[in-house]
């Protein structure tokens, strides 16, 4: 979201608001947020990263008391330390903050894997995000890129102005090449027109949000796209923007799983439905098993082969007809029609069986099908809030959410990673219950070969694999809630539920498994684990 000219402004705000103030903490409220607070003399200021590779963005942010619980700290050896500088790397997007012990706070704001990074004497000593590739190597160097001297009057307009300069944020000169006819210019007007681009950019910002949901420094004169909101200060515009960002997307991840639930169940119960289209053919067996009943009724006192295996008779009702019915082994006639009149009985009370499953499976469609409606119309996640907590009792039963249950009244742990719920058992009687109480699709997992936790990943009924980063999760939970904790990888065993028994008079807790799979993870505590909101 930063590109390199507001970050020379956000590093002018930098230095002005936090140098000369002492580091307290940096935590991880979120994922793949990182936020580091700095006391000055007049006010602590919240500096806000986010690592995200699709919503990369620095700010500051206005105070708020740091969370206390599912963070994780990082970066300690800041602690009290006075930030001494901050500074921007030379045309590219890496901003630093100096301190006065000789510490630099890196922050990498580009690519998949942007980062921040805490360095001494040249070499990373700690990472926000860090898989064993980081520490203990050097930082990384700027890497400015070329600059062409001359326009190619061959390359497309886009290009020419890209190769002049490529710092210019590239998502919005399409429309600079279409409002200002570019692809007519000459190749020193392209030239002329890059500078003007460029110096309004250090020169005269004017920070705004558009329409489309992206930040810009051109006035509307110069890019004619339509504003959202206009900003006095570049860190606004940004801190604007991230927070619009990330509010639609996570309205739209939670708008899209409650969606994915009750297209699934709409489809369901519309299967449900034509297949009880076709009960009116119990109303038929059941006639037709009647009309056996009476006519072997009526030859009851004729004697037959025991062994028959059926037996044609005049059709009472339609004197010109013969009727077959076929016959069960070792039973007389009245014995037969005995069993067709049963099975006539059994077939009327499947048709109202059905009826009665008909009507409350149209109830259940159609309640369905209302939420589906009111869904597509929420257009805030406030909204989306209300809605949930108003329809609560309907979503839960559909399979959707965990009802606001507290952790203190649950018989496991729950803990929520992203779209998906985890249980944890806390005993063997809670570890049975758990078994019980998860659905066949839920994903099993234990530490394998000790004694320990049953995990279970909710699922809602999906039978595709949970995403790795959450299985991988999730099974460091059960290695650390076994006997194996204190290793530093534990064999956990996962499968479906499905593929679970527990055998008659085992022990609490113990189940035979089946189709199990195989990770080798860390222990974690779900503790101290960062949630996302």
């Amino acid at each position: 979201m930063n590109n390199f000219y507001e970050l020379i402004y956000l590093k002018k705000d930098l230095k002005e608001k936090i140098v000369g103030g002492q580091f307290d903490l940096a935590i991880t409220p979120h994922k793949d947020v990182i936020e580091c607070y700095i006391d000055t003399a007049g006010q602590t200021c919240r500096l806000v990263f986010s690592a995200n590779p699709n919503e990369i963005a620095l700010f500051l942010d206005k105070y708020r008391p740091p969370k206390k619980s599912n963070v994780l700290e990082f970066f300690d050896q800041l602690k009290g330390v006075t930030v001494d500088n901050v500074s921007l790397a030379e045309k590219d997007r890496l901003l630093y903050i100096h301190f006065e012990d000789g510490h630099t706070l890196l922050f990498k704001l580009y690519g998949v894997n942007p980062n921040a990074l805490l360095i001494h004497h040249n070499e990373v000593i700690g990472a926000f995000k860090d898989t064993g590739e980081v520490t203990g190597k050097p930082p990384p160097e700027p890497d400015p890129p070329a600059f062409a001297e001359e326009v190619n009057p061959e390359a497309k307009p886009k290009n020419q102005i890209v190769r002049l300069n490529p710092l210019l944020p590239r998502n919005l000169i399409p429309y600079l090449v279409d409002q200002h006819e570019v692809e007519s210019m000459e190749p020193e007007e392209v030239k002329a027109f890059v500078d003007q681009l460029t110096g309004e950019l250090l020169d005269e910002p004017h920070p705004r949000v558009l329409v489309t949901g992206e930040t810009c420094l051109w006035s509307e004169e110069t890019l004619s796209l339509e504003t959202e909101k206009q900003f006095d200060t570049v860190n606004d515009c940004i801190r604007y923007a991230y927070r619009e960002t990330v509010h639609e997307r996570r309205l739209s991840d939670r708008k899209q799983e409650a969606q994915r639930v009750l297209d699934r169940v709409i489809n369901k119960y519309q299967s449900q439905l034509e297949e009880l289209e076709q009960a009116d053919r119990s109303l038929d067996r059941a006639d037709k098993y009647e009309k056996f009943g009476h006519l072997l009724m009526a030859h009851a006192h004729e004697q037959t082969d025991p062994g028959k295996e059926e037996i044609e008779v005049q059709d009472l009702y339609n004197e010109e007809e013969t009727v077959t019915i076929p016959l069960k082994d070792q039973k007389d006639l009245a014995e037969n029609a005995r069993y067709y009149y049963e099975k006539a009985k059994d077939s009327r009370k499947s048709f109202e069986k059905a009826l009665e499953r008909g009507e409350e499976t149209e109830k259940l469609l159609n309640t369905a099908q209302e939420l589906r409606t009111e869904l597509a119309e929420i257009e805030g996640l406030r909204e989306f809030d209300k809605w949930e907590k108003k329809r609560q009792d309907q979503l839960n039963r559909f399979g959707y959410g965990t009802g606001g249950s507290k952790q203190a009244t649950s018989p496991f742990r729950k803990i929520q990673l992203g779209k998906y719920e985890v249980w944890i058992g806390k005993s063997a009687k809670s570890n049975d219950e758990l078994v019980r109480t998860a659905h066949k699709e839920d994903v099993w997992l234990h530490a394998r070969g000790v004694s320990g936790s049953h995990v279970v990943i909710r699922m809602g009924n999906r039978k595709e694999q949970p995403p790795q980063d959450i299985l991988l999760k999730a099974a460091s939970f059960a290695a650390y809630y076994s006997k194996a904790r204190g290793m530093k990888s534990v064999p956990v065993i996962y499968t479906r539920v499905k593929y679970i028994r527990k055998p008659k008079g085992a022990d609490p807790g113990s189940v035979v498994v089946e189709r199990e799979q195989v990770e080798m993870v860390p222990p974690m505590n779900p503790e101290q684990l960062k949630t996302d909101d």
